[in-house]
């Protein structure tokens, strides 16, 4: 995995020191109850990701075609596909006949979760980067219809959309569980990472940034209607109201970094 240091040397120096004071406050709050309650599972997960050669072969692939710069890059790409395989293995158990393929779907999530945002930045991204998944996997030693539950679980990665349902159960779990493993995004990490480099890569100034926060805390709070699998339901909602006291406190401290920061700027004028 990517860290701080290699893919925040994009932003400026005024939103790469936001940042890492935002992260600075998050640290100082309660880790989600997923990522508390589930541990040996997440590990395992992270073994697989980490390991297999498939896995380690598609990351080295989407590496170059993933935005880093836009927050979602190899970073948000490596933290969804390990979540949506920890929420395969946590939600396999009501599947029959699943145990000795299991290992298989964990693979295949972690795929979905590293291409699912190829083409993050453009129209009907989610569409378009179903697509070019079915391309990128052709060659690949997987079952057709494996590149089609990773194909279809891409496609309904968009948040507020009607998602199209996708072949035999265990391809709907794989794609029920890339949507909330994605959308576990908008906890913490949205105020930790992503928010700063989107500000950045749409050259949005400070007060402008200031001024939008606490519409944004408050619009994230909707995405937790929408998860989709048992554990998304249960622990989805606990991640994204960590990330909105998360949110809260930066705002805070942004008011009174702003005071100071246009001080200094109108004194130097």
């Amino acid at each position: 995995m990517q860290d701080n240091h290699s893919f925040s040397s994009s932003l400026s120096p005024l939103y790469q020191k936001l940042m890492l004071e935002s992260q600075r406050i998050a640290a100082k709050f309660k880790v989600p109850a997923f990522y508390r309650q589930f541990k040996a599972q997440y590990s395992l997960s992270r073994k697989v990701f980490f390991n297999h050669p498939l896995v380690l072969y598609v990351k080295n692939l989407v590496r170059p075609r993933l935005m880093d710069s836009f927050g979602h890059g190899l970073d948000h790409s490596t933290k969804v596909a390990i979540d949506t395989a920890t929420i395969i293995l946590l939600e396999a158990e009501k599947y029959a006949n699943i145990r000795g393929k299991l290992e298989r779907l964990m693979v295949l999530g972690e795929i979905a979760g590293l291409l699912h945002d190829i083409h993050r930045g453009e129209e009907n991204h989610a569409e378009k980067g179903a697509s070019s998944a079915k391309k990128i996997l052709k060659p690949f030693p997987l079952e057709n219809r494996e590149i089609e539950w990773v194909s279809c679980a891409i496609s309904n990665h968009e948040a507020f959309t009607v998602p199209s349902p996708c072949p035999i159960p265990w391809g709907q779990l794989m794609s029920d569980a890339l949507y909330d493993a994605d959308k576990f995004r908008w906890g913490p990490d949205n105020f930790t990472k992503t928010v700063w480099f989107m500000v950045n890569y749409r050259s949005i100034p400070l007060e402008e940034v200031i001024e939008k926060f606490p519409w944004g805390v408050n619009g994230i709070l909707k995405i937790k209607e929408t998860f989709r699998t048992s554990i998304g339901r249960q622990f989805g909602p606990d991640i994204v109201d960590v990330g909105v006291e998360i949110g809260k406190e930066i705002y805070r401290y942004l008011l009174e970094f702003y005071k100071d920061y246009k001080e200094t700027n109108d004194s130097e004028k």
